[in-house]
């Protein structure tokens, strides 16, 4: 830091005042600045972070649904199978399928 000297030799304060303000003015813009590129890495951390919860729910919702369908079509199957159509169609076609066994087999 410089000092201006006026006519008499003495320090000039007013200046002094000038550099001392600017260098304080200077620091805290830098500490700001500081804080706020670490405010804004915060908050795109707690983005990423919402995000990646997100997807983890939806994985596991995901997972849900797919076991719920698979018990549904199983159980679908079975009821189908125990209408008296189907018993019927079973019936008839077990000597086809029992003639197809046994030409293979051939």
């Amino acid at each position: 830091m410089s000092h201006a000297h006026d006519a008499h030799g003495e320090i000039d304060s007013l200046a002094d005042l000038r550099d001392a303000s600017r260098e304080r003015l200077l620091t805290e813009i830098g500490m700001l600045r500081q804080q706020n590129g670490t405010n804004e890495l915060a908050a795109a951390k707690r983005e990423v972070l919402a995000s990646r919860d997100a997807v983890y729910g939806m994985s596991a919702e995901l997972g849900e649904l797919r076991a719920r369908l698979k018990s549904d079509v199983k159980n679908a199957r079975q009821a189908m199978m125990q209408t008296p159509t189907w018993r019927v169609g079973a019936l008839v076609l077990r000597p086809l399928k029992l003639a197809k066994r046994l030409l293979r087999k051939k």
